[in-house]
């Protein structure tokens, strides 16, 4: 064996020796070490957040939106032609003008009497005024002829009543003629004569009995053309009080499409009178939705609205349903219910043009229980609830037949009074004990809500 050999082989040995102590000096140390004391640990306790159970009346609120619109606006047009000799300075956007009103009886005002409203703007009427005058002219000018015609009866009655006397006293000479005749005393020549002189007189009866047959006819002739002429007068009279334009009810100017010196024709636009004091608002409804207030406003009821600019700011203004329509949009599948906002009783008014959530009440339900959707779990068909107990949560099976926004409408499972735990429900188990931190009622659970409001119970009247 070499040198080289030796060496290696001691090396390994000495590398071996100081492993085995390493090692014993290690199990020696490790036999030293003292074992840790063991501890049972606790039961977890959840802080939990409850709903309190509470079976109450409840007003179902169906919210929609609409734009609002005048209940009375007109857009005035001029009914004669002419130029446009005056304007009102009030003739102008913003302007309140007074329509047509009757003045209350005083002690200055024996009786009532109408008014007119603002003289806002007038049409030349010169060429109306002259019609008037033309067409009063014609008719006193058929009055002095109906007047001629009477007198002229009256003459022709004269005449008959002589005519009539002339045949009599003819007629009776003639027979007494005819008399010495048969006795011979006068010879047949003188009782022709005097038949011709009979037949002369009747002759001239008849045409006087004639003229005056035909006066009937030639005064109703004048009568109808009477009519016809004092309806001409009225309508000129019509024409000339059209020249001077005034607002048809009270209202405020919206739009003024007239000036001074224009000149307008029949139809021509001349200002939009807006009144809103009264305003309405079409509200398209689904038809589940339009069922719930078509029953209500059927039945004689009128709805509560409240209305606000957006679904976050407050009630603003307090309308009614009035009345709804009668078919249904084709394109958008909705139905309109119709709402009124009497504006005289609002700080603010609202203006038509503003488009408005509108809330109304729908069906009132009585006696029913919901609870926040949050506390539910599982599937539709097949939901539980976690109950604080005693100090533990107890797991409970619940019938939910219908959801509304943040709420769920619970018909079998669940008991007044009882608390459904809404925290932690993603650790909970059968028994884990819960300690209530804080419980929330079902008023403050529905402030936020939008679809659903808490009916109060009346107070009894007091004896």
């Amino acid at each position: 064996m070499t040198e080289r050999h030796r060496s290696l082989l001691w090396n390994l040995l000495f590398c071996l020796l100081a492993l085995v102590l390493g090692g014993a000096t290690f199990a020696g140390l490790a036999s030293l070490k003292q074992q840790p004391e063991t501890r049972d640990v606790p039961e977890k306790t959840f802080n939990v957040e409850v709903f309190r159970v509470e079976a109450s009346n409840l007003r179902e609120i169906v919210i929609g939106f609409g734009t609002v619109v005048a209940e009375h606006e007109v857009e005035v047009s001029a009914q004669v032609a002419g130029e446009v000799t005056s304007v009102s300075p009030r003739l102008d956007v913003g302007e309140s003008v007074s329509g047509p009103a009757f003045e209350q009886q005083s002690d200055t005002l024996p009786q009532s009497r109408q008014v007119p409203g603002d003289l806002l703007l007038t049409i030349d009427p010169q060429v109306y005024h002259e019609r008037l005058s033309q067409a009063d002219a014609t008719l006193e000018e058929t009055r002095a002829e109906l007047r001629t015609l009477a007198q002229e009866e009256a003459n022709a009655k004269r005449l008959r009543e002589k005519a009539q006397r002339d045949f009599e006293t003819s007629k009776l000479e003639h027979e007494r003629l005819e008399k010495l005749f048969r006795d011979g005393t006068i010879t047949e020549n003188q009782l022709s004569l005097s038949e011709l002189e009979l037949r002369r007189y009747e002759r001239a009866l008849i045409e006087t009995q004639n003229v005056q047959e035909l006066f009937p006819l030639r005064n109703d002739q004048l009568r109808k053309r009477l009519l016809r002429l004092e309806t001409d007068r009225k309508l000129a009279q019509i024409d000339v009080s059209r020249t001077e334009v005034r607002p048809p009810f009270s209202g405020t100017l919206s739009q003024v499409m007239v000036e001074k010196g224009q000149y307008v024709q029949p139809g021509s636009l001349l200002f939009r009178l807006t009144q809103t004091d009264r305003v309405e608002i079409a509200v398209p409804l689904h038809p589940l939705d339009f069922a719930k207030i078509a029953e209500l406003v059927l039945a004689g009821e009128q709805p509560r609205v409240t209305l606000s600019e957006n679904e976050i700011s407050g009630d603003r203004w307090l309308g009614r349903v009035v009345r709804i329509a009668p078919e249904a949009d084709s394109g958008t599948r909705t139905i309109d219910v119709f709402v009124e906002v009497d504006n005289s009783g609002n700080p603010t008014p609202l203006l038509p043009g503003m488009f408005v959530q509108a809330r109304i009440e729908g069906p009132l339900l009585d006696n029913v229980t919901v609870i926040p959707r949050e506390a539910i779990l599982g599937s539709s068909n097949k939901s539980r609830i976690f109950v604080a107990k005693d100090g533990q949560a107890t797991p409970v099976e619940i019938k939910v037949p219908r959801r509304l926004e943040g709420m769920a409408f619970v018909t079998d499972g669940l008991q007044p009074g009882e608390q459904i735990i809404l925290t932690n429900l993603d650790v909970l188990r059968e028994g884990s004990k819960v300690e209530v931190q804080t419980a929330r009622s079902l008023k403050e659970e529905l402030a936020d809500e939008q679809t659903l409001r808490l009916v109060e119970p009346h107070a009894p009247a007091s004896p």
